[in-house]
């Protein structure tokens, strides 16, 4: 079931009350400030408008009491009211800020991660708009520069992810079933990544998904990951075997991140180029 929701939406998670929040970023022109967060029901398709003024918002993150969306060079926390302010602008980090996307909660509802994808300009061929080839000479000069920072609910930032090839241009993140461990979804190569965050040790449990985008993982293991460009989604074992596809044939740059519903049975996964949530259904 595809459901129209607004123009570009990216990212979808679940907050107060049980209720479904969209982040829509609108025209992909920077500083229009036409970015918003709408609420979603996906039995009925209903929408209204919950957030505006925000200008390309990305990954959403719920910590039980807040909403948290990144958005380009900021992060912004926002109230059940509909409040917003900006949680961490770029002087709170670091390192310079090129592109945050994804945000998942920290359990507790104490922080949140957010994905800086790095040099993610370097990725593409711009005379095709698509990646570049895994073993082209423009594929090895990327250099490693994404990172994933943790950020308090009061705007306190640290690094938890260094940057390295395993997880060159990171997209989605989620908290593994492990504890103290991060699954990244790495975009160029397609890497899924296993980070524990008291080392940094990173170790890839499955590769080939390129544009690897939205990334979630169930109680019983199973890890559910979206590629941006190939319009499709997968489920696979949670050390990265059996991969199956539970849709494809979306389009190119359609299935951005995504949200697994264990409890609805299904995924909900936001298609950026045709303004719709896709409903799957999970057996």
């Amino acid at each position: 079931m595809t459901l129209p929701v607004g123009p570009r939406p990216e990212s979808i998670t679940k907050g107060w009350g049980g209720k479904f929040y969209v982040s829509i970023q609108g025209a992909p022109a920077l500083g229009l400030n036409d970015g918003e967060i709408r609420t979603f029901d996906p039995e009925t398709g209903a929408t209204t408008t919950f957030v505006t003024g925000l200008d390309n918002p990305r990954g959403l993150a719920f910590t039980g009491k807040f909403l948290v969306v990144t958005d380009t060079t900021v992060v912004w926390i926002i109230e059940r009211s509909g409040a917003k302010r900006i949680l961490a602008g770029p002087s709170a980090f670091p390192h310079p800020t090129a592109f945050f996307n994804d945000a998942a909660p920290e359990s507790g509802g104490k922080a949140v991660y957010v994905s800086e994808m790095g040099h993610r300009e370097l990725m593409r061929d711009p005379a095709t708009g698509l990646l570049w080839p895994t073993d082209s000479p423009q594929a090895i000069a990327i250099p490693p520069a994404s990172r994933v920072y943790r950020i308090t609910v009061t705007g306190q930032v640290t690094e938890v992810v260094n940057p390295s090839r395993k997880v060159l241009v990171m997209n989605g993140i989620t908290e593994a079933n492990t504890y103290g461990h991060l699954l990244c979804a790495e975009f160029f190569y397609g890497n899924i990544v296993d980070v524990d965050l008291r080392t940094n040790k990173k170790t890839i449990i499955a590769t080939g998904f390129r544009a690897a985008d939205g990334l979630a993982q169930g109680h019983d293991g199973t890890i559910y990951v979206s590629s941006f460009d190939d319009g499709r989604v997968w489920k696979m074992d949670r050390d990265g075997e059996n991969p199956q596809i539970l849709l494809q044939d979306v389009g190119f740059q359609t299935t951005a991140d995504l949200y697994l519903d264990e409890k609805g049975k299904r995924l909900l996964q936001p298609d950026t180029a045709h303004g719709a949530i896709i409903v799957i259904p999970l057996a």
